[in-house]
């Protein structure tokens, strides 16, 4: 399925906004603000993508919550 904006952009529109999110809560703004279904898995690897490329940092709170921080845009 084509998405007209990609999931990745979304996900760091959202992080920006609330800079720290556990990601269970960006993941239901995320599915709240599209009109398309996305799986849990597609909404991590969209994370990681994002934690390689520099833009966020995921840490582990709990087993299975973890916490999302807006490092910023590379420069």
């Amino acid at each position: 399925m084509w998405r007209s904006i990609p999931l990745y952009n979304i996900v760091l529109e959202k992080i920006r906004k609330y800079s720290n999110i556990r990601d269970d809560d960006l993941f239901k703004e995320v599915k709240n603000s599209v009109n398309y279904d996305i799986s849990y898995n597609d909404f991590l690897k969209t994370l990681m993508a994002l934690e390689i490329r520099g833009y966020i940092s995921v840490s582990l709170i709990k087993e299975n919550i973890r916490m999302i921080t807006y490092i910023g845009d590379k420069e």
